[in-house]
């Protein structure tokens, strides 16, 4: 008899602590404390290999490819000592520096080639020289042309420019804000040297 009292008291001691338990608030389990795959009461850890994470890409399009690209190292040299020079001359006559635009360099390339075989402002086709800056894809209210062949560095066709009235003037014009240069080696005719072109031009339309 002692022992079924003992045991009902057991049993009713148990289902009264169940009851208090069931009755205990709770802290809230937040979505992101459980482990992806996992026991939400589970203390364990999920580490993702680096090679598994999706990096931010570049969007298509966007990559940001070196505009001057099309020049050798050594063309480049040659390009930025002819704008340095022309900038420290606007400098010594209050003026802002030009900028090298690498579209308007193709198109003075362009021009310097057909300096070799036709040394004139006139292009071979009969075509004024803005002609080749408007193909280039390129417009603006101001544009113009310097060309020289014979000589062999950047300084020595920038001083014979400064010494040309016409052709410092064009170094010298406040409305220009861009600069094309363009130079190639004279072959098949009596000068020595390179051919030169500069082309001038306001910023685009």
């Amino acid at each position: 008899m002692k022992k079924k009292m003992l045991a009902a008291l057991l049993l009713a001691a148990v289902c009264a602590g169940c009851l208090v338990w069931a009755n205990v608030p709770k802290t809230a389990l937040l979505e992101n404390d459980i482990p992806m795959g996992g026991d939400p009461n589970s203390s364990s850890t999920i580490e993702i290999d680096d090679n598994d994470i999706p990096l931010a890409e570049v969007p298509k399009g966007d990559s940001e490819e070196d505009p001057f690209s099309q020049f050798t190292e050594d063309e480049l040299t040659i390009l930025n000592e002819v704008l340095d020079l022309v900038n420290s001359a606007r400098e010594e006559a209050g003026l802002d520096p030009l900028e090298l635009d690498p579209t308007l360099c193709g198109a003075a390339q362009v021009r310097a080639e057909e300096c070799v075989g036709s040394f004139s402002h006139t292009r071979p086709n009969g075509d004024r020289y803005k002609t080749a800056i408007t193909e280039a894809g390129l417009s603006a209210n101001y544009t113009g042309e310097n060309i020289a062949t014979g000589h062999t560095s950047a300084k020595q066709v920038v001083d014979a420019w400064m010494k040309s009235e016409g052709h410092r003037a064009n170094i010298l014009n406040e409305h220009y804000t861009k600069l094309g240069v363009g130079f190639e080696a004279n072959t098949g005719n009596r000068y020595r040297g390179y051919a030169w072109a500069q082309l001038f031009m306001s910023d685009p339309k």
